[in-house]
């Protein structure tokens, strides 16, 4: 299979970038084959839009390539953040808007995806819960209900999370505004009931959530899945997320919540006998970061067939820098150097990007060839390879290290869920009532990491505030590019500096922000202000447009 060079699309003008208000997503033939019939199909259709390419319709009516699902969204949240820098082209980087905040706005296209996208499958999972009677004693029944409840807990949560407005040094909102998440559909929900449907607050969303966890976890007690689908452990880890994020809800902090969060972090530590990835497992230029069954890690992720994918509608084509049928060996998606240069030179995970020094600072591990290495590292002008830079990423592997041919190299495992967040979130919540037991759990984590047992968070860590600092940046190396990171930088109001001597970060995005960014408050749509009339404009989130500029020095 030849490399088929990417061509940018580039939209410079806030015209291009309109939304024409679609009726939600789409599914291909593949995803809903057989799925009116059975309730496999059922499922296997809410799995398989989580990441197809072209799943919510935005490729075929808007031609852009950022629509393949939650891997998607995952980087759409990353590029809003600070350590993703590109330092290639950067107009090939397709996901452009979100880190120069364009497309902001109500009526544009890339802010309304994550609302088509979660709504859509929310209505697949829906379907399912009103099919099956909850009293039925089928056991392949009961599972399906516990993957239903499991998906939809999981999207409301990131819904909640990502459109509940925060305090911001940029944007504000009226007072009755504040706390709202977003509108509750069920399986119950009328037609009539859909056309005005409030944003709910997060009280009563957090306890819609909880019960479906509830439920969820009743039914998966005893069944055991693959990291394919959501497990008992995976459960506890949706209350982990959520109870963490409710410690947060009264000023000074919410010990129950905190103690809640810790609990169920190490229920699921427990309950999926998961451990984190070994330097071999987190290195491997075949699997390393593209195949849940290659390590113990992952305790929930997607997986995806080359019949699901095309070529640049894909993570990989995106993210995997060694994929040179994709956009990266244009854009090189890199570290962003300050953050490279504060990793320990011990910690394995600074491998994730390629050092300046390159083979003289670490031998590292490569998919493909020695041409193929070849073209990657020093590029071939003849074939358009820009050569690699400084601090480019390659974290995420080609499937089977196949660089050259997208239909074997694209179809890569997407992590939901690593066990490694549960020790982090165990550690923060701990935090708040516990700071010595937290640190001794930092250090222990950190030994899987920095693997000569030298590392020791207790000098710098002497108060609640600077172990935050410290544990956020390790989960930062941690998660680096898997849309984990967004709602600690909300959650924890942390701010953003791209903007520094020597910085890699693109001239025109170079935001520095005080606390959290007015971005991180996601709009809604004018799609659903059309079909939903309880949403409007004095109860939508602000407009980040023109908050955030460039310092001129």
């Amino acid at each position: 299979m030849s490399i088929l060079a990417p061509v940018a699309a580039v939209f410079l003008l806030q015209g291009c970038i309109q939304e024409t208000f679609p009726e939600g997503g789409a599914l291909t033939a593949g995803q809903v084959d057989g799925a009116e019939n059975s309730l496999v199909g059922k499922v296997n259709a809410l799995t398989s839009a989580l990441m197809s390419s072209g799943t919510a319709g935005y490729s075929s009516l808007y031609g852009t390539q950022v629509d393949f699902g939650l891997p998607a969204i995952h980087i759409m949240t990353e590029a809003m953040l600070e350590d993703l820098a590109i330092a290639g082209n950067v107009q090939a980087f397709q996901f452009y808007m979100f880190s120069y905040n364009l497309g902001q706005n109500d009526t544009e296209w890339p802010i309304a995806y994550f609302w088509d996208c979660y709504y859509a499958w929310i209505k697949l999972a829906n379907d399912i819960i009103a099919e099956i009677d909850p009293q039925t004693d089928d056991e392949e029944e009961q599972g399906y209900l516990g993957i239903a409840y499991a998906y939809r807990a999981m999207f409301y949560l990131d819904l909640a999370r990502m459109y509940e407005f925060k305090p911001n040094g940029y944007t504000s909102v009226p007072d009755d505004v504040l706390g709202l998440t977003v509108p509750i559909v069920t399986e119950k929900t009328t037609e009539e009931e859909s056309t005005f449907n409030p944003r709910v607050p997060r009280e009563d969303m957090y306890t819609f959530i909880m019960s479906d966890l509830d439920k969820a976890a009743g039914f998966l007690k005893d069944r055991t899945y693959s990291y394919s689908r959501p497990t008992l452990g995976a459960v506890y880890g949706l209350y982990a997320r959520a109870w963490l994020e409710k410690g947060y809800w009264t000023e000074g902090g919410d010990e129950s919540a905190f103690r809640e969060a810790a609990r169920y972090a190490r229920l699921s530590i427990d309950t999926s006998h998961k451990t984190p990835l070994t330097q071999d497992e987190w290195e491997d230029p075949q699997t390393g970061f593209n195949s849940g069954a290659s390590n113990n890690s992952w305790i929930w992720g997607l997986t995806v067939s080359s019949e699901m994918l095309v070529n640049l509608l894909a993570f990989n084509a995106h993210l995997c820098s060694e994929a040179l049928w994709g956009y990266c060996y244009l854009s090189n998606p890199s570290a962003s150097v300050s953050f490279y240069n504060n990793i320990d030179d011990k910690d394995f995970r600074k491998h994730s990007w390629l050092d300046p020094k390159r083979f003289d600072y670490y031998d590292y591990k490569l998919a493909g060839t020695e041409t193929e290495q070849d073209y990657f590292l020093n590029g071939n002008e003849e074939m358009q390879i820009s050569p690699a830079r400084n601090y480019q990423t390659i974290k995420f592997r080609p499937v089977g290290g196949e660089m050259m041919d997208y239909v074997s190299g694209n179809p890569a495992d997407h992590p939901l869920m690593r066990v490694e967040e549960m020790y982090f979130i165990e550690m923060e919540a701990t935090a708040h009532y516990d700071l010595g037991q937290a640190r001794t759990l930092l250090n222990s984590f950190m030994r899987y990491r920095v693997t000569d047992g030298s590392y020791n968070c207790d000098p710098r860590t002497a108060d609640l505030d600077s172990f935050i600092n410290e544990m956020f940046f390790q989960k930062r190396v941690e998660f680096w590019g898997e849309g984990v990171l967004f709602f600690d930088y909300k959650r924890l109001d942390k701010g953003i500096t791209r903007h520094y001597t020597g910085t890699n970060h693109p001239s025109i995005w170079q935001f520095n922000t005080d606390g959290r960014s007015p971005q991180w408050n996601i709009v809604i749509g004018r799609g659903e202000f059309q079909s939903n009339t309880a949403i409007n404009d004095s109860n939508n989130n602000p407009s980040p447009a023109g908050a955030l500029t460039v310092p001129q020095s």
